[in-house]
Formats: structure tokens, C-alpha cells, sequence
């Protein structure tokens, strides 16, 4: 599974991809690989992923990334505030995880 984190400007999903590296570890998982991108580089790199997930700050492009995602085949879902804000690794994996299996 290929997770790609995508905010405005890629400084607050780095935090985060990082957290959520270590737990990936920590679990052995070793066929999940995470990455964070801006949302302007998404269209570019969207193919790559399996799902997007987006930092609440732009979730006022939710429209734009539902429709791209649709297109694409892609699963995504816009991160809730209080577990972005928190930059809990292991809450936003489960969340991942339970999209995929969704």
C-alpha cells in the first residue's frame, strides 16, 4: 500500500509521514510506504499512491481531490483536525489502513 499525505505547502504531513514511518516499524509492516507532497504536485503524482490523505487545512479542495481521485481509482480521506493537529503516527496508519480496507 502506497500513502500519500498532501497539505498546502508539504512542512506539516513531513511531521507526520515521519511519525508514522517509525510506526510502521515498530508494527513490522513492510509493504506500506508513505510520502507527503504539496496539493499543487498532486495530479503529477497521484498515480503512484493508492490513497491520498489531506491535511485539514485544505480541505476546502476536498472537491477538487474527490473528482481527481474518482478519475484515478484512488481512495482519500481528508484527515481529522484533532488527530492531524496531535501528529499521531499511529492514528492517522489506522485510519489509512481502514480505507483500504474499505
Amino acid at each position: 500500500m502506497k500513502i500519500l499525505l498532501v497539505c498546502a505547502g508539504g512542512m506539516s504531513t513531513s511531521l507526520i509521514v515521519e511519525k508514522m514511518k517509525k510506526e510502521i516499524e515498530k508494527r513490522k509492516i513492510e509493504d506500506i510506504k508513505v510520502d507527503a507532497n504539496t496539493i499543487e504536485e498532486l495530479e503529477q503524482v497521484i498515480d503512484d499512491y493508492d490513497i491520498v490523505m489531506v491535511g485539514p487545512q485544505i480541505r476546502y479542495k476536498e472537491p477538487y481531490i474527490k473528482s481527481l481521485c474518482a478519475q484515478r481509482g484512488k481512495k482519500y480521506t481528508i484527515i481529522p483536525p484533532a488527530i492531524y493537529g496531535s501528529v499521531d503516527g499511529a492514528k492517522i496508519l489506522d485510519l489509512a489502513i481502514s480505507l483500504i480496507n474499505n
